[in-house]
């Protein structure tokens, strides 16, 4: 259930930090699954951030004259056969009465509506790209904002991607946002566990990926935030690896990355463990590496700190162990001028994380400098291909770990520690119970 009193104080600060002026966001389109059968629907995060309305076909405008922020809906109207067929709807009074619009239309309504309002603002914020058909309505309404100009002195001139400061806003959790990422955060971690614990040879990658989705679902979770990645041996070392088919074999390693979504909140966790529930000795040594590079990594949390700098840590970290290991050959600052460890590396060490798995991603991690607050995975990885140049017992081996971090004002609050990732925690873990 949206809370009211949260998404009214968005509105309230992005009109601020925008200006005098109209915000639109709209719904993305649905799309085709297969035929007539569509996607499962879900709402675009800028609509869900700023009024919780679920349904697609939705428009928000907010209006702003510098002192009071209007709240316009369009949404569909009620109609007893689609409801009839595809599930009910709000309509116009549930938008005003559980949504608590200050106005709200059918999205039908929408056109001649926005053409009004235009003609009373100089600045229109809407990020071109997500709906066309709003998209071909915001661009021809303005075009009739502007000739409508030179007769009544007034109109839009100026069409301004509000992405920016939206996902800075966005950037910065709230308390409230924070209780639903330890929410997620827990179901997912409780998941990893789970399937840690039931794994061993001769079980199927989609089997472990059933389990963690029936996990998910059991503790309040719609499903996944994402689809899960369970690669098997080699396929661990395909990053967005999600066929989720094969056969989970002696002696090799598992990589899972999944996390759950509550309340339109993503957790991102990536464990990597053994099979057979006990690492080799070549499995062992990339596994504790990538640990200590994550932990190091983590270390470094805190205000004022640059992420790209934690991120070079990393970079630095995992070139001199594979150099220690063999893997890579040559000169240290020669490899990291030509990047050559990205053949084993090719990530970044993480990225914003909220109501998208990949959130704000206006927000550049290159420059962005650490705020109580922010929210993001640190993930380190290490990827290594069965070519015949690398040495034979580490070819195949791909560990990642994954966990979701918290800035706070002392330092950093690890959100996802409830799964284990030590050595002898994970080996003790594996096999430990049985699926009924």
């Amino acid at each position: 259930m949206v809370n009211l009193i949260e998404v009214s104080k968005r509105r309230n600060q992005i009109m601020k930090k925008l200006g005098k002026g109209l915000l639109i966001v709209s719904s993305l389109p649905e799309a085709t699954y297969s035929n007539d059968v569509e996607f499962k629907f879900r709402q675009h995060t800028d609509v869900l951030y700023f009024t919780g309305f679920p349904e697609p076909g939705t428009t928000c405008i907010l209006e702003y004259d510098g002192d009071k922020v209007i709240y316009h809906l369009f949404v569909r109207k009620r109609d007893k056969l689609m409801e009839t067929w595809n599930g009910r709807r709000f309509g116009t009074e549930g938008a005003l009465e559980k949504f608590k619009a200050d106005n709200a239309y059918e999205n039908g309504e929408l056109e001649k509506f926005i053409l009004d309002l235009f003609k009373k603002y100089e600045n229109v914020f809407y990020e071109l790209g997500n709906n066309k058909s709003t998209d071909e309505l915001i661009i021809s309404s303005i075009q009739k904002a502007v000739k409508s100009q030179d007769k009544t002195g007034k109109g839009s001139t100026a069409l301004i991607n509000p992405a920016f400061e939206i996902h800075e806003l966005r950037s910065i959790k709230s308390s409230y946002e924070i209780e639903l990422l330890r929410k997620v955060a827990k179901i997912s971690a409780e998941a990893h566990t789970r399937a840690m614990a039931v794994s061993k040879p001769g079980m199927f990658e989609y089997q472990i990926e059933a389990l963690i989705d029936y996990e998910f679902r059991k503790n309040g979770s719609k499903g996944p935030a994402y689809p899960s990645i369970v690669g098997g041996g080699i396929n661990g070392t395909i990053l967005h690896y999600i066929e989720n088919q094969d056969e989970l074999r002696d002696n090799e390693l598992l990589l899972v990355d999944a996390g759950a979504e509550f309340d339109s909140y993503a957790a991102d966790i990536t464990r990597t463990w053994p099979i057979n529930g006990k690492f080799t000795e070549s499995q062992k040594e990339i596994y504790q590496l990538v640990l200590d590079v994550q932990l190091a990594c983590i270390a470094m949390v805190k205000p004022g700190v640059k992420f790209w700098d934690i991120n070079e840590k990393s970079i630095e970290l995992i070139t001199k162990g594979l150099i220690n290991f063999g893997i890579l050959g040559g000169d240290y600052d020669k490899i990291i001028e030509d990047k050559g460890y990205k053949r084993f590396y090719p990530h970044g060490l993480g990225h914003w994380l909220g109501i998208d798995t990949h959130d704000t991603s206006y927000v550049d991690r290159k420059i962005e400098t650490l705020k109580p607050g922010h929210y993001f995975t640190i993930e380190p990885g290490i990827y290594i291909s069965d070519e015949e140049d690398i040495p034979e017992k580490y070819r195949g081996i791909a560990v990642r770990i994954e966990d979701d971090v918290l800035v706070t004002e002392e330092g950093y609050d690890i959100l996802t520690s409830d799964v284990v990732k030590e050595i002898d925690e994970v080996e003790k873990l594996i096999g430990s119970q049985v699926l009924p």
